[in-house]
């Protein structure tokens, strides 16, 4: 073989070259910025009163809780307390909103009085009108009874009653949830109406009578026609109290004045709730109706406890949100 036939270079196979181009197309690809996740992004407006101090901190963590589950792009829409309709309307109707978020009877009656194509969802209340739960997709402020009884049963295992005083007019739509919870936790549920202060401290008073200690529990819901009477409520934990009475409730501050136990929302959970169920409309896969929130936090009153003569470990204080009396 001559020097020439040695120098001569040979012509690379023509499916060598198509893999090679087929290589640099694909690592073309993997950094190319992926618009299809951006545009993916919901864009999600949350309308909610304008407010200051706590209450402008709990529309804040409910917010955050929102972007983080759905990662959309959101536009926060404070209203205020006699706001400009027509105005709204038109901010609104600049932005391509994918799902509309009102947070409080403000943000729904706000909701309610704009001509809005956009769907909209509600939270952040702890009810609503019989005629909006038909209308809206909404999460209340109330926590999921089922829950509720999981963690009385870890508190206080030999409850077998449980005693609720509702008004029907806020409440009837979390009976449903309260039975199935129930049932579920091998407890009976007792409820009786009352549709204010002073039906409701009649049926306490009754009730209070037919309580028995070790056996019984007494569900005591956050809302102002019930335990809306400082004095009711003073009346209810000091009987508690000498009877040896288990009372839990939907209100931290119960628990700070003697009740055993409470579970609340997460506002940054509840925002999380809300943004899945967000996530749900724009799938069109979300019903109208109110429901209970199972994003919560439990506080506990040790010194309740250890009068009614309850173990709780120290794994289980370990998850106590809040507890009292404070240290």
């Amino acid at each position: 073989m001559n020097s020439a036939s040695k120098c001569r270079v040979q012509p690379r196979p023509a499916n060598t070259l198509n893999w090679a181009y087929a290589g640099l197309l694909l690592l073309a690809l993997a950094l190319w910025p992926d618009n299809t996740s951006l545009a993916a992004q919901p864009h999600i407006t949350v309308i909610y009163p304008d407010a200051k101090g706590g209450y402008a901190t709990l529309f804040e963590q409910i917010i955050r809780g929102i972007e983080e589950t759905t990662k959309g792009i959101i536009t926060p829409l404070e209203v205020p307390l006699e706001p400009d309709i027509a105005t709204l309307q038109q901010r609104i109707e600049q932005r391509p909103d994918d799902v509309i978020i009102a947070l409080g009877r403000r943000g729904i009656e706000t909701a309610k009085a704009l001509q809005l194509k956009t769907p909209v969802i509600a939270g952040g209340l702890l009810s609503m009108s019989k005629a909006d739960m038909g209308i809206y997709p909404a999460i209340s402020l109330l926590s999921d009874p089922s829950l509720l009884f999981k963690h009385l049963h870890a508190l206080a295992p030999k409850t077998r009653r449980v005693y609720l005083i509702y008004n029907p007019e806020r409440h009837q739509w979390l009976l449903p949830w309260a039975e199935t919870a129930a049932k579920q936790h091998g407890l009976t549920l007792i409820t009786r109406p009352a549709t204010n202060i002073r039906s409701a401290a009649r049926l306490y008073r009754e009730l209070v009578n037919e309580m028995e200690s070790g056996r019984d529990a007494l569900w005591v819901l956050q809302d102002s026609t019930l335990t809306g009477d400082t004095s009711l409520l003073s009346y209810l934990l000091q009987e508690a109290w000498q009877r040896r009475l288990l009372i839990f409730s939907s209100s931290p501050a119960h628990v700070r004045r003697g009740a055993l136990f409470s579970l609340y929302a997460n506002k940054q959970g509840l925002g999380r709730d809300l943004g899945r169920l967000a996530l749900r409309v724009i799938g069109n896969d979300a019903k109208p109706g109110l429901r209970p929130t199972g994003e919560v936090s439990i506080a506990v009153n040790l010194r309740t406890a250890s009068h009614l003569g309850l173990s709780i470990s120290y794994q289980q204080q370990r998850q106590f949100n809040l507890v009292f009396p404070r240290p």
